[in-house]
């Protein structure tokens, strides 16, 4: 005569509990994650570092999280404001700086990138003067796209191989730096930061169109083209 089998004990096995609660904390990360993720107001930043700062009981002190109006460029990643900054001086209460070796700082080998920001802003032949809609199209540009942003903007001026010694230009590099300059008086005017602004003539050197004879063809070099930079104002700071 068989044994009749035992039953199995009331309730989930000890497996089930353990992945219940995998599952759930999974859960909650990628609810973290997706609410991190909203986070592009500068109010609901401010609100959810002050949540952390009350989850983890962060006191403060020299180094306490920032919860006043924060006000940052509009290409920073706000996301960064998270990070604790860190002041070498407040490590130690010593007064020796410590040996120093052949290299103290780091330096960035990787060339910078550049990229067309505002297309190309057209002049009259020898005249390094912008006409009235060109102008106005530097300053909406600069209103839209280039106020209130940190990186590098280089100012490339050009022109065509004509002389140019009957304008009052000493040469071609001559001409091409005063359009670039002119172009950076509109931005600077417009509320770009002077210190952003790198000025480069390049004079005949780099010709869209290679005929001169053409008149068409060669005002088409007349030109200054603004070239953003991979490269943000904050590293040229000490």
């Amino acid at each position: 005569m068989k044994k009749k089998k035992k039953s199995p004990p009331a309730g989930a096995p000890d497996w089930m509990v353990t992945y219940g609660d995998m599952v759930t904390l999974l859960l909650t990360f990628f609810v973290l994650l997706l609410a991190m993720s909203e986070t592009k107001q500068t109010q609901r930043m401010v609100d959810f570092m002050q949540a952390v700062k009350e989850a983890f009981g962060y006191s403060g002190g020299a180094q306490f999280l920032p919860t006043d109006e924060i006000l940052v460029p509009k290409n920073h990643d706000e996301m960064s404001l998270l990070i604790l900054p860190i002041h070498p001086e407040n490590m130690g209460r010593t007064s020796d700086e410590g040996p120093k070796g052949k290299r103290d700082r780091v330096t960035n080998i990787r060339p910078d990138e550049y990229y067309q920001a505002g297309g190309r802003f057209n002049f009259k032949e020898l005249s390094a003067e912008l006409g009235e809609s060109e102008a106005s199209r530097v300053v909406d540009y600069a209103k839209k796209e280039l106020v209130g942003y940190n990186t590098m903007i280089e100012v490339r001026g050009h022109c065509n191989k004509r002389p140019v010694e009957e304008a009052g230009f000493r040469d071609h590099m001559d001409l091409s730096i005063a359009r670039a300059r002119a172009v950076e008086k509109i931005l600077i005017g417009s509320g770009v930061d002077p210190q952003r602004i790198w000025v480069v003539g390049r004079g005949a050197t780099q010709p869209i169109a290679l005929s001169n004879a053409d008149v068409n063809q060669r005002q088409r070099n007349d030109m200054v083209e603004l070239i953003q930079i991979d490269k943000t104002l904050d590293e040229f700071k000490p």
